[in-house]
């Protein structure tokens, strides 16, 4: 690693080499989870959906020193969505920048369940 980068800058990167795709489309399955390489430095491209997304800015912000939980939320429309979290700001394949959380309540979003900070950890229900 060269410099840290800001948290802003890891979902400018993986946002700007990022394509959308669902796993059905790319899968034909309704869910896929893959993890980034560990190579993966967010100037590689990927081709996947909103958890493709998290996990990748997961593995750029671990490499960075960012402590970091995935959320699983509906969005405004009610359908199933996965964003990353860290320190109360949230990075998220369907904004063009890092919005606080606050911002999605107010959009919308309800939040489910949110994971430990460390992969492997159990999921937590959120009341």
């Amino acid at each position: 690693m060269t410099q840290k980068l800001t948290v802003e800058q890891i979902h400018k990167l993986v946002f700007s080499n990022f394509t959308y795709k669902t796993d059905k489309r790319q899968y034909k399955k309704l869910e896929y989870w893959v993890q980034p390489d560990s190579s993966y430095d967010g100037t590689q491209k990927i081709i996947g959906d909103c958890e493709d997304f998290a996990l990748a800015c997961r593995k750029l912000c671990d490499d960075h020193g960012y402590m970091t939980r995935l959320v699983f939320c509906n969005t405004e429309l009610g359908e199933g969505h996965l964003v990353l979290e860290c320190h109360g700001y949230i990075l998220d394949n369907r904004m063009k920048k890092v919005v606080p959380k606050s911002y999605l309540d107010r959009i919308g979003y309800t939040f489910i369940s949110i994971s430990g900070y460390e992969p492997g950890e159990p999921w937590l229900e959120i009341v």
